[in-house]
């Protein structure tokens, strides 16, 4: 009867401390993987850049011309995908106002382009939210959760 009980209890224990250790242990690698993914962004931005204008014009070629008279922001807004927890990389680009735009259209010069870090690479396939910055992305939408920075350790 005792090994019986050993049996039933081990696993359950077992079990049981999975679920609790579970969400610490998620988060202490993704904090690894945030730190590596973001130094391979910053050395690979340009041409990141480069294939998200490519992918948009295989999508939208009028599109990809407009992206490419676009000013690209410095800043980068790194958030997660709630869904499939990839990292992403949020970078906020306006357009210059056409001569034919009325006041009504101001929102429409502002848009997000959206890197994503998948399998140990980043991706762009000219993924974009149209006529919101980055931190409106974040804060509206239930899909994006801010990955905020660390501060650099001092030894």
């Amino acid at each position: 009867m005792g090994v019986f009980i050993w049996a039933i209890l081990l696993p359950a224990c077992l079990a049981t401390l999975w679920l609790i250790v579970r969400r610490p242990v998620r988060q202490i690698a993704e904090e690894l993987h945030v730190d590596h993914a973001r130094e391979l962004f910053h050395q690979q931005r340009e041409w990141l850049e480069a294939r998200f204008l490519g992918a948009l014009g295989r999508v939208e070629p009028t599109a990809r011309v407009r992206w490419e008279e676009a000013h690209w922001h410095d800043e980068v807004l790194w958030a997660r995908d709630r869904q499939t927890r990839r990292l992403l990389a949020m970078i906020a680009v306006h357009f210059d106002p056409s001569p034919f735009d009325d006041d009504s259209e101001v929102s429409r010069r502002h848009a997000t382009a959206l890197f994503e870090f998948r399998k140990g690479r980043w991706h762009a396939e000219g993924k974009r939210l149209d006529e919101v910055r980055p931190d409106e992305a974040v804060m509206t939408s239930p899909r994006f959760e801010v990955v905020l920075p660390h501060p650099p350790r001092r030894d």
